[in-house]
């Protein structure tokens, strides 16, 4: 795994309470193999990053960080942002459905919380339980990918983050 798929991870594990109402996971008879909107539990089972359609396309914020984890945004690139927690970041953006491939989404962002940095991103459908996310600079090619399997929500109770004193 490289540093991109890694960082990539890291940012999806962060989710800020109150930046979007909390989603329901969608039953089984409710999915189609092309949509992701729900829980996913990342490759490196570190985080669970809820997705759902937002008006700017799909959406995702870190809900669930393994106990022991990163708790702030501490290798930001922007200095002014490296107190602000994981928990509840906004780490994926913008992602469109392509139209010529329904289990494809593309054009979206993702920010890699082990670097600090956002990066293009595809979102591939596996099946209804797996996708595919790829980050990348530039084209497809110059980028990594991360296996993320759906989970149940209830299964990973929300992260709050972390107060001072």
């Amino acid at each position: 795994m490289t540093a991109l798929v890694t960082h990539a991870v890291a940012l999806l594990l962060v989710v800020l309470p109150g930046v979007a109402p909390m989603a329901v996971a969608p039953t089984a008879g409710d999915l189609t193999a092309g949509d992701p909107a729900g829980f996913w539990l990342t490759e490196e089972e570190t985080a669970v990053v809820r997705i759902e359609h937002c008006d700017e396309g799909l959406c995702g914020w870190i809900h669930w960080i393994d106990e022991g984890g990163r708790t702030v945004d501490d290798l930001n690139v922007d200095r002014s942002l490296r107190a602000r927690p994981l928990c509840g970041l906004q780490i994926l953006s913008g992602f469109e459905q392509n139209p010529g491939n329904p289990d494809e989404w593309r054009g979206g962002e993702v920010y890699a919380a082990d670097d600090g940095r956002t990066y293009s991103a595809r979102i591939r459908m596996e099946a209804t339980d797996r996708m595919e996310l790829r980050g990348y600079r530039g084209i497809t090619l110059l980028g990594r990918s991360q296996a993320w399997v759906r989970v149940p929500g209830d299964d990973y109770p929300h992260c709050r983050p972390a107060t001072d004193g």
